[in-house]
């Protein structure tokens, strides 16, 4: 449960009210004001005191009309009022009282406006405002928000990919979260990667030609764009988000170098509405604004470039050489491109070197490049605030954005991560065992490079996303 404060606002309006000790006395003028002792209050907090008071004293019961108004719903959100009050004789105060309802609902604040609109001396009322706000805020959250969701690719064509929620705290995981919530047989073949937009994930299913669309936030299926048996995609891979468009790798078939593409997603309808083709490959994608790269990997095969395409025209502008079989992609907090080439593998019979190219993106030229040994082979780059982290060798490096050389130390080893991701001082790994039995999540501080937790995961864990509180 969550609390939110939100401010609430108090006016004061003039009144004017009877003082009098018989019927024939002429009225003396009062103020009457409306508050309450809190700024906001969560649903749960029962019953919220809302104080009426006047500066004088008054020798006859006083009643004092109120109307009710505001985005909160009577019934729903708070119990049914009266509209209105007796100011005993003599008094100076009373007091209602708005009983909250604490439902299950996710919802936004929501406000209670209470307007007084007379009084029984029929006097007139002094002063345009004479209303008080009291914001009511929501203590139930999404089952899935404000945590870490891990994509599992699951055993080849045997179906079990699956997605596991691990809470923000470390102390709850729950796997098979799609099957679970939708009542499905399974969610599919090899769940290659996941993307978010607004309140959308979108599950890339690299052997079911599929994507899976559900909220993020609940998992609720929304929609599924593909499948075996369509051609919206061809082996697809990774997805990112620009110009409100949905943008797509694909492999294409293996043995056909000249197929492949980036497949365009209409995010209204959930439907590919066009292609564009680039050289074979298509691995990674990141934007920037309006700007798509697509690091060319080399599918099954090798390849050395970064392809940059306009999200305005879907053209492709231009491809930047890299090095060697680009696996990663990380913006700067000046919006520039650092990529990082693992190289080559011995197995090709050409193996090369890893390196890491700094591209400004003001022109996408490459400005830095530094070269690792040729039998190094990094990957999974990373970057929190102005550090960058990669994986080489069962280890875990970090340099600053402005280094010009690569460090000798890993700060972390002993590791075995299949895919890593970092955020908020936090270094988060998945280890996939052996590839055939449950994998695990690994966390470090990086502040100290210690080990905060272990947790087991599903079949073969491929990719790890973290999943932000959803809007109210």
């Amino acid at each position: 449960m969550k609390l939110k404060h939100f401010m609430l606002t108090a006016a004061f309006a003039s009144f004017i009210l009877t003082s009098c000790s018989d019927d024939d006395d002429m009225p003396t003028p009062g103020t009457i004001g409306i508050a309450t002792t809190e700024d906001s209050y969560d649903e749960g907090e029962g019953t919220v005191g809302i104080t009426i008071s006047t500066t004088s004293v008054n020798a006859m019961d006083v009643t004092i009309n109120y109307e009710v108004t505001g985005t909160a719903t009577e019934g729903e959100d708070y119990q049914s009022l009266s509209g209105s009050v007796i100011l005993p004789a003599g008094e100076t105060s009373v007091q209602e009282s708005l009983i909250l309802i604490d439902d299950t609902e996710v919802e936004s604040s929501e406000e209670v406006i209470f307007t007084i609109t007379s009084t029984s001396n029929e006097e007139d009322i002094v002063g345009a405002n004479s209303s008080l706000i009291v914001t009511i805020t929501d203590n139930d959250s999404y089952p899935f928000e404000n945590g870490i969701l891990v994509s599992h690719e699951g055993n080849f064509m045997q179906g079990n990919a699956s997605i596991s929620f691990v809470s923000d705290d470390l102390a709850t995981v729950e796997n098979d979260i799609f099957k679970t919530v939708n009542d499905a047989d399974a969610l599919g073949d090899n769940a290659q990667s996941m993307s978010f937009y607004e309140n959308m994930a979108y599950i890339v299913m690299n052997g079911s030609q599929k994507i899976e669309v559900v909220n993020r936030y609940t998992f609720e299926s929304v929609a599924t764009i593909g499948g075996p048996s369509e051609t919206d995609f061809l082996n697809p891979r990774y997805m990112a988000i620009a110009n409100g468009k949905g943008y797509v790798t694909n492999w294409g078939d293996g043995s056909n170098p000249d197929d492949d593409y980036v497949a365009v997603i209409d995010l209204e309808t959930n439907t590919v509405e066009s292609t564009i083709s680039v050289a074979e490959g298509p691995e990674k994608i990141i934007v920037k604004d309006n700007t798509v790269y697509v690091a060319l990997q080399g599918g099954f095969n090798q390849n050395s470039g970064v392809t940059v395409i306009d999200a305005t025209t879907n053209t492709v502008t231009t491809t930047i050489t890299v090095g060697d079989r680009p696996n990663s992609m990380q913006l700067d907090a000046s919006g520039n491109l650092w990529v990082l080439s693992s190289g080559n593998p011995s197995w090709t019979g050409n193996e090369t070197a890893g390196q890491i190219d700094y591209i400004n993106t003001t022109d996408n030229t490459v400005t830095t490049t530094m070269n690792y040994a040729v039998t190094e082979h990094p990957g999974n780059l990373e970057i929190d605030g102005a550090t960058l982290y990669y994986y080489s060798g069962g280890s875990v490096y970090a340099m600053d954005t402005t280094a010009s050389i690569l460090p000798t130390t890993a700060v972390i080893e002993g590791l075995n991560f299949y895919d890593m991701a970092v955020i908020d001082g936090k270094l988060y790994g998945v280890d996939a065992k052996d590839f055939v039995s449950n994998g695990s999540l690994e966390v470090y501080d990086l502040s100290d490079n210690t080990l905060l937790a272990s947790k087991t995961v599903s079949i073969i864990p491929g990719g790890i996303y973290f999943n932000e509180t959803a809007a109210r």
